[in-house]
């Protein structure tokens, strides 16, 4: 060995002893207070892995109780999501039933001056042609159902009449809006006489007005006339939304009846056809 690389691992060794001897000094050498100069070099070097360790330590704990509180909260969120469908589906059923038991009560409400005289039925399916032509009810002979009673809606409003077949718990109805319906008629302005058909459309024509006639007026109301013998005077149809004298010798005069197909569930059956209605 060279004696330059001899004297230089003497010098390292020797200064690696002196190092140790420092450090063995200092640490029985106060500086002014508690801490010796070990204590505080080895609080500086250590002090920053501390921090990290102390930090990450949080970070997991904060972590898994995020993780825990999130899994609860989304056990509880399932829990909800059940009790909110039920309570939907029960709320959906008592608005339902709270219907149906006002609708009758309104029902029976505007017809209680011939309570006697009426039959009250419920819709239960509609001509899958064509919804607007005829409807089937709940009610038939058992009950005391015979062809061409007037059928009304909850307000007293004329909405068809009875039709064969009628069977023991059920009947057809044949609605004003049918083509195959036929209803004497008169408007409340001008008395203006007619016989009104349904267009099968959901609305209705006055047949058989003269063109040259100055009878029908937009806006006019339309109620039975009794001519026909099968519905009772006075019971109210519809509205003229449109008169028009293009072509022909007789006017179209097109009425919007007062029943609304959307509605119509609850129905009144009248089976005195002598009665008057306001």
């Amino acid at each position: 060995m060279s004696p330059f690389r001899l004297v230089k691992n003497k010098l390292f060794l020797v200064g690696i002893l002196v190092f140790l001897q420092l450090l063995l000094i200092s640490y029985q050498i106060p500086l002014g207070g508690k801490q010796t100069l070990l204590e505080k070099l080895l609080l500086m070097i250590f002090a920053p892995v501390q921090k990290v360790a102390v930090g990450s330590y949080k970070l997991v704990i904060d972590s898994w109780e995020k993780l825990s509180t999130l899994k609860r909260v989304q056990e509880e969120n399932q829990v909800l999501r059940k009790e909110i469908f039920f309570l939907k589906q029960q709320n959906q059923l008592l608005q339902e039933k709270l219907r149906l038991s006002l609708g009758r009560i309104e029902l029976e409400k505007n017809l209680e001056l011939i309570s006697n005289s009426v039959i009250t039925a419920r819709i239960i399916g509609f001509d899958p042609a064509n919804y607007f032509r005829s409807a089937v009810i709940n009610k038939g002979t058992a009950d005391g159902l015979v062809k061409n009673l007037p059928v009304c809606d909850k307000y007293g409003q004329l909405v068809g009449r009875v039709a064969e077949p009628v069977g023991q718990s059920e009947a057809r109805v044949i609605l004003i809006t049918s083509e195959e319906s036929g209803v004497a008629v008169i408007t409340n302005s001008d008395r203006t006489p007619g016989i009104l058909s349904g267009d099968g459309q959901g609305r209705c024509l006055i047949k058989y007005v003269m063109a040259s006639s100055p009878l029908g007026v937009e806006g006019d109301e339309v109620q039975t006339s009794g001519f026909d013998r099968v519905f009772p005077p006075g019971l109210r149809v519809g509205r003229i939304i449109q008169v028009s004298t293009k072509g022909g010798i007789f006017k179209k005069i097109v009425v919007k009846p007062y029943f609304d197909i959307r509605e119509l569930e609850l129905v009144a059956v009248l089976k005195n056809t002598n009665l008057i209605l306001r």
